[in-house]
């Protein structure tokens, strides 16, 4: 593996986690960096998006393939380690409870987590390797390395034992139901989501704030989907988020957006209006408030300055890339 490679693996090893539960506020700064939780977390996280990213390099797989095994690491994540798909009430649901439910699963919360999940935990931080090692489209874990990939997806399926550690709703039948749609997700990816030549427009350094802005932006449909439990019927809730998905990726689509660098900045944006939105939500709650200003300011000076060295090197760091201008 050279130099480059084994750097992006390890950033995707070590950063999914805290872009996921410090950066939402999930995990506060401090409690993260205590050993068992770092390693929790870069277990649950770190582990699995390697896993991803391997195995989308290895089968020539799409952005779009990507964003479907996010989803199947969603339901590993949420349904499978946290349970929060079949939990009644509370902390981290809230309003979500009971909103189209469909007998023990949480219809609202499952759609709105296992699509942030998709991309804060598994797009983005694949997306940030891709530009950290530019040109590093092929396996990383391949020949004499190829047995830590191996060692990588059987800690993965160890993960699923977690499941059945834990005696609080761990019926046999959901776990099964979990595993048969996570399965059914990577043939969906295999199936339709292989990479072809595609269409992609030259990069106008100029323009590259468009995509930052509106990944910014996307703070706003974050936000209505909160509010919309209890103030909107599910069935419009339901339609409503998979028509705004469905038009945004077809809109970067016809604009030829590449994965390197609009796709890239539209996700910096986003993580960095998620950044602010989760440290004022910690002020208004008062839960754990200084160390959720902390670590937001900590996030956005770092996703900041990265968004500005993309802008400098949109096609990767230290390219300078012949289709600009």
């Amino acid at each position: 593996m050279k130099n480059r490679a084994a750097a992006a693996a390890a950033f995707l090893l070590l950063a999914p986690g805290p872009l996921a539960e410090v950066l939402s506020g999930n995990v506060p700064l401090f409690t993260f960096l205590q050993p068992v939780p770092f390693l929790l977390v870069t277990l649950t996280y770190g582990v699995p998006v390697l896993v991803i990213r391997e195995f989308a390099a290895t089968r020539d797989l799409n952005v779009i393939g990507i964003v479907v095994l996010g989803l199947a690491y969603g339901i590993l994540n949420e349904g499978v380690i946290a349970k929060t798909l079949t939990q009644p009430d509370g902390a981290p649901l809230y309003d979500f409870a009971g909103y189209g439910r469909i007998g023990a699963l949480q219809g609202g919360w499952a759609m709105f987590i296992l699509v942030w999940h998709a991309l804060h935990s598994v797009l983005y931080p694949i997306l940030i390797a891709a530009w950290l090692a530019p040109g590093a489209d092929q396996p990383w874990f391949a020949g004499r390395m190829r047995f830590v990939y191996y060692a990588l997806v059987a800690a993965v399926v160890a993960l699923c034992g977690l499941y059945f550690t834990n005696p609080v709703r761990a019926e046999p039948e959901m776990f099964v139901l979990y595993v048969v749609t996570a399965l059914t997700l990577v043939a969906l990816a295999l199936v339709f989501c292989r990479r072809g030549e595609g269409r992609y427009a030259s990069v106008d350094r100029r323009r590259l704030r468009v995509p930052l802005l509106l990944g910014a932006a996307s703070l706003a449909f974050y936000v209505a989907q909160f509010l919309s439990p209890g103030h909107v019927p599910f069935a419009l809730y339901a339609g409503a988020s998979a028509a705004v998905i469905v038009f945004a990726v077809v809109r970067m689509k016809r604009a030829g957006w590449r994965h390197v660098p609009q796709l890239l900045l539209f996700g910096l944006g986003d993580y960095l209006a998620f950044a602010l939105f989760s440290a004022v939500v910690a002020v208004a709650t008062g839960r754990n408030a200084l160390e959720a200003i902390l670590s937001a300011g900590l996030f956005v000076i770092i996703l900041a300055l990265l968004a500005r060295r993309v802008m400098r090197n949109p096609l990767g760091r230290g390219v300078d890339g012949e289709t600009l201008r």
